[in-house]
Parts: C-alpha cells; sequence; structure tokens
C-alpha cells in the first residue's frame, strides 16, 4: 500500500530517535541494541503510515511478541505511550494512509 513504506530519511531519523536514551538505536521494550528492526504502531496491513510518529525500534523478539505474542495488548500500550510521550499532540487517527 502506497505511504506505509519507510523511506531512508524516515528510517534515519526513527533510528536517531530511539537512540537518545542509550547513545545508540535500541528496543524500545527491552532496550537491546540487536537484531533492531523499526516496527509499525499500526500495521502496514491495516495502512499504518511509514511516519515517525507510527514508527519505533524493536528487536526481532519483541517485534514478534508483538505482533504474534501471548499478550501483544501490552506491547501495543507502551508502543502508544511511547510515542505519545515523543510527540506531544499525538493522534492515532492520522496514522493511516487515507483513501482518496
Amino acid at each position: 500500500m502506497k505511504g506505509t513504506g519507510i523511506s531512508a530519511k524516515v528510517r534515519r531519523i526513527v533510528l536517531e530517535r530511539d537512540g537518545e536514551k542509550y547513545g545508540a538505536p535500541c528496543c524500545i521494550f527491552c532496550g537491546s541494541p540487536h537484531g533492531l528492526q523499526i516496527m509499525h504502531y499500526i500495521p502496514r496491513s491495516q495502512g499504518g503510515r511509514g511516519i515517525p510518529e507510527n514508527l519505533a525500534c524493536g528487536c526481532v523478539k519483541c517485534h514478534g511478541e508483538l505482533d504474534n505474542g501471548k499478550d501483544p495488548e501490552k506491547k501495543r500500550q507502551y508502543f502508544r505511550e511511547y510515542l505519545k510521550e515523543q510527540y506531544p499532540g499525538w493522534n492515532e487517527s492520522e496514522l493511516k494512509v487515507r483513501k482518496e
């Protein structure tokens, strides 16, 4: 879906933002710097946009738990709060690609 991909510029922004706390990009859930992936808060399959306000770094394990774990809602809630903290005025309704 157009608009759900992540540009190189956005990828750099997210990696830099999520590295501020530890001095290097790390998983927002567990703090691991290994096996990082860029995760969508609203999944691409649901029209989640490839913008910093919808993305964060996650290790392979935590990303898998977010998508298919036993309690994904707990991780989604943490992800939601993390993004709200990063972006005052964060609005979940603006994270999906609008169909024209």
